[in-house]
């Protein structure tokens, strides 16, 4: 922008400026105008395609593709110029010594004045052409070992293709200009940097918009004078280093924003052939801030991995403690059915010991003609791999038992653990057959109300978290500019005699209270404050008269020339000057504005209080009551299903899955809140140890683990990811379903698939299934929060989360969700 006092000069050397910054980019950038004509090519696509700019200016951008995609890839370009803006665009580039780069793509188009017609086209590329290379040598041996594999088991079905991940810069320029000068000056008010020019005499003869925003205007003054209030350069300017040895520099920096910087300078020529400093910086104070978290988590972790020890030790207890006092029989035998261990309610009940007990089967234990059959159930439980519910009886007592596969490390079944309920009273139920219905139909009718308020709930839930979040951000908002306000205030010096005249005033008491300095020699400094401060202020005085060597510190309020209160925070002290004068120094600060911030911090702190506590209360309900009321209910279902058969026990199984579906749902609100409320300190996880745990709960599901031995940066929620995402496999997959859980570490991250081989997921689908309350048709009914919570947790740990067809192009072969990890041993600076 041309100031009044510059010369039309000042425009052109602003256009250079522009055109240095978008030259000597690291990326490739090219202009074409309406008439598809190349105006512009920088020197970083002068590197890549091997040609000088000379060679191309003025003609078609057709030249720089291979010949058998000309006219295709000449359609593309077309569409820029009607309006069309690519984003990642792969596009391949002829270099001059005819070998083909690999290129992605982003555009924007620049219009005329009437913002319709595009004037021309400015894009920018990123030469992936090794990651392509590197992809394809990868799909080789990824085929190799498929071909291996195929010999030896002929049982593998087809594997993925190798996933395509790439991540492109955006950048464009999104306002329409008249000049070329002002659209490459508004590319660089729109770069989230810093951007400036350093004279050899110390002036900023340009800065963009996110230094000025930062640091505010230079008025002409040099970068020593308006940054750091200092009136000769700094000692040891690393950027003037650029002018000693006319190459580029790269270092950080402390602004006097208090926030880091990563600085790039470069040597820049003027227009009249004058060496000045290109600047750019880039704000990495929160990457500082991780990097510090990250060390203090670091020194945490050996106390954390105690205090889990003791968890898990407590939990064992308890967990024996359950076992041995529960009134329900706990059995668990071996392969041949011989018991290897029970708990006290099993002796009670067949009425023998330990040693009488442990090493005998059923058969042998009650006969063959009662222990028969409960062979026969435990062998049918081994033999399918699947969680049965059995009635048996022994003697003249009934009891359900519910048989699961007992497993060793490597997952083979070894034996079978029972865990029973008598039900000998029930069986005694059938007359209430007709009253229990009765009441089964109203409970589902109750429970379909409260499904539909537990929803509206949790949508307040989610809302009022919405609040919460605008409400500190707006608190942080005004903390910031009441600090600012405090921070640049200038303070009010004065000397008084010991009679209390000022004898001084520094001319800060015309910004700060509107009077003239030269005005209020003489005045007693009583006259001017409040009379209820007199009395303070007078025996502060008379202490700091008495006591030379005292600081005194006190807030009094002071009248302005207009009649208005201001309130000072005043520092003083006695100076013992030579022979007998002596004078009273006192330091003021306006603190006016202070105050009135910190009332209203307080005001947004209470309501930020209150906010959390309400929403609180809503989780409350939500996990508690509700939940208490869902446990209730489903005993009552599972009761009906025992006692009830045809139409009336299809009602009943119905209530059983509404009161599941419920239930689901508060154990997701549950981990929505632990998001919410738990740090995000991250620490190192083994990440097959959690894909064992998580796979161990799906018992009977066939699921397959190829993970190698990996650590990421998480926290105990990732296995809730997990647990989601296999449960979707096992719960729209079918009886068959097949599920592979897969991990590799993959450009600086670790890429994980948990894929199964059922309905899969349209493509319309894909996209919204991870928002809230999102369902896929392919993929059954549910609450819609179960997909949300894995992309809210691996975006939480700055990952990525999507789907893809198991076979690319086949939905109807399964469905591959994948997302990506941060390694345990990833540079926390890179």
């Amino acid at each position: 922008m041309i100031r009044d006092h510059e010369t039309p000069n000042k425009g052109s050397e602003t256009t250079q400026y522009l055109e240095n910054l978008i030259r000597y980019a690291n990326a490739p950038i090219i202009v074409w105008d309406a008439s598809l004509r190349i105006t512009r090519f920088n020197n970083a696509f002068e590197r890549l395609t091997g040609r000088a700019a000379g060679e191309v200016i003025g003609r078609s951008p057709e030249i720089l593709f291979p010949e058998a995609r000309r006219e295709e890839l000449m359609v593309l370009i077309r569409e820029t110029t009607a309006g069309e803006r690519w984003e990642t665009v792969e596009i391949p580039i002829l270099t001059a010594d005819g070998r083909i780069r690999t290129v992605l793509w982003n555009s924007a188009a620049v219009y005329e004045d009437d913002q319709k017609t595009v004037s021309s086209v400015i894009a920018q590329g990123n030469d992936i052409t090794e990651r392509k290379r590197a992809e394809e040598a990868l799909q080789r041996a990824h085929d190799e070992l498929e071909r291996r594999v195929l010999e030896r088991t002929l049982k593998l079905r087809e594997a993925n293709e190798a996933l395509q991940t790439g991540i492109a810069e955006r950048i464009g320029a999104e306002e329409a200009v008249k000049a070329e000068r002002k659209r490459l000056y508004d590319v660089l008010e729109m770069l989230p940097v810093y951007v400036i020019l350093l004279s050899p005499d110390y002036h900023v003869p340009f800065a963009n918009r996110f230094f000025r925003e930062r640091f505010g205007e230079s008025d002409g003054r040099c970068c020593f004078d308006y940054l750091f209030s200092r009136s000769e350069p700094c000692e040891n300017c690393e950027s003037y280093n650029v002018l000693k040895t006319g190459a580029p520099h790269h270092w950080e920096w402390t602004g006097p924003d208090g926030r880091n910087y990563d600085i790039f300078d470069f040597p820049f020529t003027e227009a009249d052939g004058s060496l000045h400093i290109l600047e750019v910086g880039i704000d990495i104070t929160k990457r500082k801030r991780a990097e510090e978290a990250l060390q203090r988590l670091n020194e945490t972790l050996e106390e954390r991995v105690a205090e889990r020890t003791d968890e898990l030790a407590k939990a064992n207890a308890i967990l024996n403690a359950i076992c041995e006092n529960t009134p329900a029989p706990i059995y668990v035998t071996d392969h041949r059915s011989r018991l290897v261990m029970c708990n006290p309610a099993v002796l009670r009940t067949i009425g023998r010991t330990h040693p009488e007990v442990l090493g005998k089967s059923e058969a042998e234990l009650f006969g063959p003609e009662v222990g028969a059959p409960i062979v026969a159930h435990d062998q049918r439980v081994m033999e399918t791999g699947i969680t049965e519910t059995f009635e048996e009886e022994i003697g003249d007592r009934i009891f359900y038992m519910t048989k699961t596969p007992l497993r060793d490390i490597q997952g083979e079944i070894t034996g079978v653990i029972a865990v029973g309920t008598e039900i000998t009273e029930l069986k005694r139920a059938e007359a209430q057959k007709q009253r229990l219905l009765e009441q089964l139909q109203q409970s589902a009718e109750e429970m379909e109300v409260q499904n539909e308020e537990l929803q509206c709930t949790t949508e307040q839930l989610q809302e009022k978290t919405e609040e919460l979040a605008l409400l500190n951000r707006a608190l942080q908002e005004s903390e910031e500019h009441f600090r600012s306000l405090i921070e640049n205030a200038s303070d009010i010096i004065l000397l008084l005699d010991m009679q209390r005249r000022i004898t001084y005033a520094s001319p800060s008491v015309k910004q700060i209270g509107g009077y003239e300095p030269e005005n209020l020699i003489g005045t007693d400094v009583l006259d001017l404050l409040h009379p209820d401060d007199v009395t303070k202020a007078v025996e502060t005085v008379k202490t700091g008269m008495d006591r030379p060597s005292a600081r005194l510190t006190f807030e009094v309020r002071i009248r302005d020339s207009s009649g208005r209160w201001i309130i000072l925070d005043i520092t003083g002290a006695n100076l013992i000057r030579e022979g007998s004068e002596r004078r009273f120094i006192v330091n003021a600060r306006d603190i006016t504005d202070r105050k009135h911030a910190e009332e209203e911090r307080n005001r947004l702190i209470a309501s930020h209080e209150e906010a959390h506590r309400e929403a609180n209360l809503y989780l409350d309900i939500i996990t508690h009551d509700i939940r208490n009321a869902n446990n209730v209910s489903s005993i009552y279902a599972d009761l009906m299903l025992d006692l009830l058969e045809g139409p009336e026990r299809t009602y009943a199984q119905k209530l059983r899955d509404s009161i599941s579906r419920s239930t689901e749902i508060l154990m997701n609100v549950s981990t929505i809140r632990r998001i919410h409320t738990s740090s995000t300190g991250f620490s190192p996880v083994d990440l097959s140890m959690v894909v064992s745990e998580e796979a161990g709960n799906f018992r009977g599901a066939s699921i397959r683990r190829e993970i190698p031995p990996l650590e990421v940066m998480a926290d105990n929620l990732l296995s809730t990811v997990f647990m989601n995402l296999i449960g979707n496999s096992v719960k729209f997959g079918g009886p068959d379903v097949e599920i592979v859980v897969r991990a590799e570490e993959q450009d600086g991250e670790v890429l994980v698939a948990v894929e199964d081989n059922g309905p899969g997921v349209p493509d319309d689908v894909k996209e919204r299934l991870f928002h809230r309350f999102e369902r896929g048709k392919a993929r059954g009914r549910g609450d819609g929060l179960g997909l949300f919570i894995c992309r809210t947790v691996i975006e939480r740990y700055g990952g990525r989360i999507w789907i893809d067809d198991r076979v690319p192009g086949r939905p109807e072969d399964g469905a591959a969700f994948r997302f990506t990890l941060k390694p345990a041993n990833q540079d926390p600076t890179s």
